[in-house]
């Protein structure tokens, strides 16, 4: 890295410290608040956040990049690189894999036979009975029912079923994340950085009590690290990658995977192509007359999306599988327009009020007592109130109407939009940022289920129940990093921001920018969703390392 500052540096740093301290001291509380209105006794809150920022940025930005820690240079570093090249790859890949995977049974042993979670009530239905749509993956509940009849045809016990589907979660997700690990050593990540990775993935409680839970996130999220691997590989150097036959076979199998295990992994998946495709344009134009080499690539990159396409059309059709809902897709609008009819109702026309009733129930929903009521962070309230129906039989009407709409009422809907998505850009806000812990009654299931944990340990029940649903570490200054999905954003935006630097203008839009792909499309992802949740940022968290190939590492072969 650089060792002086220069004025793209000072710019960032000012920018960056401005930014997070308007955030942090301004918008984030009054929209929490609900109180949008600035006050003067936010001024000095603010000072003297941008003075700290100013003099942590300065730390970043001016000596982190010289510590040993971001460098091969260290005594330290050197020794380990000699040690583990006469490991070997393939050993100490079977070791960071057992490493992380052993890490993660005590989760197992106590959870067992894992975390039933509330999507857990309706799937069982699904997966006992009868599959008829695809609000929950297809997929996933097909899973779950395999492994239940598994466990009762050979246990007479659907929890152990159950157990045998939270260890196959477990070996694929700590694979995932052991090939992230040697994907950045293979980038010459610092061996340091590469260590405190693996170190991270083992021992963060997240990874432990999601590898365990029953809910579509977690094997959505192992293939997406997974597909995010292998879209590094193919960026920073698509004719190494499509020399190795293997690549061309795997890459379709963990993208189709990563998209029938979440519905939203397909606009992942398209995001990232196309925008690396029309970046690398002038690249593509310049090589034509070597693209002939690239042509199996290109059939694998496009083989998942018609794999698909026929998955979730003929395959559904002849099993009579229904689509979920378009409103599942629609919480930012739905919430917008709920937000207008609440607290604009007297200045909606009688035009407008029969419209909004049209989509949104007959605003009877507004009323506490109909357990319906309006809440401004979270959207699965609002959604439940709003016809599907009436939105397909005429999309373009209701977007005419919406966008009429917004342009009236632009304040209410910016603000519908900040406090959907609050919990993803505020990292003061963190109601919504536990890890599912929850243990029903086994009676709520379609089948009673219930939690028999193997190794009844007191203390490592209390730890659980602690970094799941305590707000201590939630409120404790520097872990909160860790347990609040507000500081997703920030991350991103400093790995931007650093890789810039390094780099400098030209090469990061070149070169460096492609990279982060993944972490932006998960990022959309993310503020699209009906909730500011930790269970929706997970994935982002466990791709973040990706970046510190273009903070620390080198793309060259």
């Amino acid at each position: 890295m650089k060792k002086s500052l220069k004025i793209t540096d000072i710019f960032l740093i000012v920018f960056l410290a401005f930014f997070y301290s308007i955030v942090y001291t301004v918008a984030g509380p009054v929209t929490a608040a609900q109180d949008i209105k600035f006050d003067r006794s936010q001024i000095f809150s603010f000072v003297w956040c941008f003075i700290l920022c100013i003099a942590v940025n300065f730390f970043v930005f001016s000596f982190m990049p010289k510590l040993h820690l971001f460098t091969e240079s260290g005594r330290i570093s050197r020794h380990l690189i000699r040690y583990l090249e006469k490991v070997g790859d393939r050993k100490l890949f079977s070791l960071v894999w057992s490493f992380i995977f052993v890490s993660w049974l005590p989760a197992f042993l106590i959870l067992y036979p894992g975390v039933l979670s509330y999507d857990m009530i309706s799937q069982v239905g699904g997966a006992l009975g009868e599959i008829i749509n695809n609000h929950h993956p297809v997929l996933h509940t097909w899973l779950i029912r395999v492994f239940m009849r598994l466990g009762d045809a050979l246990f007479s016990s659907y929890e152990s079923g159950i157990g045998l589907l939270s260890l196959l979660q477990m070996v694929i997700l700590s694979y995932s994340l052991t090939r992230l690990v040697f994907l950045l050593r293979k980038k010459k990540v610092p061996i340091l950085v590469v260590i405190l990775n693996t170190l991270f993935s083992a021992i963060w409680f997240m990874n432990a009590c999601l590898s365990v839970t029953m809910i579509k996130d977690s094997l959505h999220a192992a293939f997406l690290v997974l597909f995010a691997c292998h879209f590094t590989e193919i960026v920073t150097d698509p004719s190494e990658y499509s020399q190795r036959k293997k690549n061309l076979f795997i890459l379709p199998v963990i993208s189709f995977l990563m998209c029938a295990f979440r519905n939203n992994g397909i606009h992942i998946y398209i995001f990232c192509f196309i925008v690396l495709f029309i970046w690398r344009i002038p690249q593509i134009i310049h090589q034509i007359k070597k693209i002939k080499p690239y042509i199996a690539l290109a059939a694998a990159i496009l083989l998942p999306v018609f794999l698909y396409k026929i998955y979730t059309g003929p395959v559904f059709n002849a099993f009579g599988i229904a689509q979920s809902e378009v409103r599942e897709a629609l919480s930012v609008p739905i919430q917008q327009l709920q937000r207008v009819a609440i607290n604009k109702a007297d200045e909606l026309t009688n035009e407008q009020t029969e419209r909004m009733t049209y989509y949104i129930d007959s605003l009877e929903w507004m009323e506490p007592p109909t357990g319906r009521a309006y809440s401004p962070f979270c959207a699965d309230l609002a959604k439940s109130c709003f016809y599907s129906n009436h939105y397909n039989e005429d999309p373009i009407a209701f977007w005419k109407f919406y966008l009429q709409t917004g342009e009236q009422f632009t304040k209410e809907y910016t603000v519908a939009f900040l406090s959907n998505t609050l919990g993803f850009w505020y990292p003061g806000y963190y109601e919504l940022s536990y890890v599912m812990y929850e243990n029903y009654p086994p009676e709520v299931f379609a089948e009673p289920l219930e939690r028999k944990s193997i190794w009844d340990s007191q203390i490592l029940k209390t730890y659980y129940q602690s970094v799941c649903g305590s707000d201590f570490w939630r409120k404790t200054p520097v872990l909160r990093l860790f347990f609040v999905p507000g500081f997703s954003l920030w991350f991103l935006l400093y790995a931007l921001a650093l890789t810039w630097r390094r780099r400098g203008f030209r090469k990061f839009f070149a070169r460096e920018l492609p990279l982060f792909l993944p972490l932006i499309a998960q990022y959309g992802i993310m503020i699209l969703s009906p909730m500011s949740s930790f269970r929706y940022s997970w994935p982002f968290y466990l791709m973040l390392p990706l970046a510190f190939i273009g903070i620390c590492g080198n793309q060259e072969p």
